[in-house]
């Protein structure tokens, strides 16, 4: 298979894992649609950021394995009966969790990209940082979000945690873009 080809179905792929994460959350699919977007997503997001040698057919055995989980999702709903795991174990710490965990998520990323990828990323954050600041600061002040599940400890007029989400989410997408960018430079 021609490589713009594979790189066109590979996309594909990624998107129909996009539609199947909406549907079984829209509760359209039952909770096994997580797992066929899953099914989407890895080989998908593997072909994406692997060398130019990789085998065409990957991605079109993903996507025949992710139409038979959809179908059983939509069809016979399995598991649907199960609750959804409660990320609220942590108590107040399970903002700051997730902050770290997709923190270093976002620093794997940019530190496997190269120091440049990392050194625009803390640069476009810096910059970025401000303005969400201020965002975060009005959104809280009048009473758009609650955040229950947080440590309590707050930093110039807002959460700690909400800190670190304005630098883990351009972080982590930052880390996408460089890790994206870099496989199409070395291709």
């Amino acid at each position: 298979m021609e490589r713009g080809r594979t790189r066109r179905l590979t996309w594909g792929l990624f998107g129909v894992g996009v539609v199947v994460l909406w549907m079984t959350v829209g509760k359209l699919a039952g909770p096994l649609g997580v797992l066929a977007a899953l099914v989407c997503f890895a080989p998908a997001l593997r072909a994406l950021t692997a060398s130019a040698d990789r085998p065409a057919d990957e991605p079109v055995a993903a996507a025949a394995l992710a139409l038979a989980l959809l179908a059983v999702a939509v069809l016979f709903r399995p598991l649907s009966a199960l609750p959804l795991p409660d990320i609220g174990a942590l108590g107040r710490y399970t903002y700051l969790a997730t902050e770290v965990a997709f923190g270093t998520l976002a620093f794997v990323l940019l530190f496997r990209a190269g120091r440049e990828s990392l050194l625009r990323a803390a640069r476009t954050i810096a910059v970025i940082y401000p303005l969400a600041y201020a965002w975060d600061w009005y959104t809280l002040e009048v009473g758009v979000f609650a955040i229950p599940l947080r440590t309590g400890v707050e930093f110039v007029g807002i959460p700690l945690e909400e800190h670190l989400f304005m630098v883990v989410v351009p972080a982590l997408i930052l880390g996408v873009h460089e890790t994206l960018n870099r496989r199409d430079t070395d291709t």
